[in-house]
């Protein structure tokens, strides 16, 4: 019986009581090893016992269409929908994160989340935003498509944010959802039904049948508008998970010094060490970590 707490980042996030600390993620350059990925997480969390699941880029680089953003055509951007053939058969849940996200309160809370019979993905929903948007006018004009695709699904199809989510592996498995993803993936080749990397998949296959999450654990957008990138605060509430969401990111506009005033937060649990500096000879450096095509990593303890 499996009674540890897995989360999963697309690099990494490590997960604790009270906090939680980014791992190095995504730029240009050569891919470390894991055996590199895995002397960073364990100089600073000694006592944290955690496994690397490295994820094989090829296994989607041919369903990956072009975006309106090169950086949401990165492979690992789909590494979630391949959770469930990664991981364990044992591990029956997995919390996934993005690398731009920080947890401030303790993810058990998230873990413990109650998923009923039918769902298979619990994440915050935001039925407020334009759910239309997400797809083009093909899409929609499609006699076989638009608003055929979500009719008798449990509730109306609402936006959710792919970045913070609970999963029921067990039920994912049995219910093949990898490639009913891949599917949709396979149709966007043929002819173009959205614009947005690995989002708009998802949407189609869990929208309307998603068990909400207090919005507490996605307060999203914070990097910014995707024309400018400009700084926003938190939404108004109480705030569990942190997400820099959005084109801006904060080591980048850390290190370019030009930070946003929550940008100083994530500053504190950044595990990259700045070039030259000596202090911890064990954690990789900003450049040597920086690739696209880093392991995903999960933790459990």
């Amino acid at each position: 019986m499996w009674a540890g707490l897995v989360v999963v980042g697309v690099v990494a996030l490590v997960a604790g009581g009270v906090g939680a600390a980014p791992l190095p993620r995504g730029g240009g350059g050569g891919a470390p090893g894991v055996e590199e990925l895995r002397s960073a997480v364990a100089a600073s969390f000694p006592s944290l016992r955690f496994e690397i699941y490295p994820f094989r880029a090829d296994a989607v680089t041919g369903l990956i269409s072009a975006s309106v953003r090169a950086a949401l055509e990165a492979p690992l951007n789909y590494a979630r929908n391949y959770l469930a053939d990664l991981l364990p058969k044992c591990v029956p849940r997995a919390i996934y994160l993005d690398s731009d996200v920080l947890a401030v309160d303790d993810v058990r809370r998230l873990w413990e989340t109650r998923l009923p019979a039918a769902a298979v993905v619990a994440a915050p929903e935001y039925c407020h935003a334009n759910f239309s948007r997400y797809f083009t006018e093909t899409f929609w004009s499609d006699p076989q498509l638009g608003d055929r695709v979500f009719a008798g699904r449990r509730r109306a199809p609402c936006y959710f944010n792919t970045g913070v989510m609970v999963i029921d592996l067990r039920r994912w498995r049995v219910g093949n959802y990898r490639r009913r993803i891949e599917l949709w993936m396979e149709m966007q080749k043929e002819k173009r039904i959205y614009e947005l990397g690995s989002l708009p998949p998802f949407l189609l296959v869990f929208a309307g049948e998603v068990e909400a999450v207090d919005h507490r654990w996605n307060q999203h957008g914070l990097g910014g508008d995707n024309v400018l990138g400009s700084c926003r605060p938190l939404h108004k509430g109480p705030v569990s998970l942190m997400h820099w969401s959005g084109k801006g990111k904060p080591w980048d506009r850390l290190d370019a010094g030009k930070p946003c005033p929550l940008d100083h937060t994530w500053k504190s649990y950044d595990l990259y060490i700045a070039e030259g500096d000596s202090s911890s000879a064990s954690v990789p450096s900003r450049t040597a970590l920086s690739s696209s095509a880093l392991p995903a990593a999960a933790f459990s303890w």
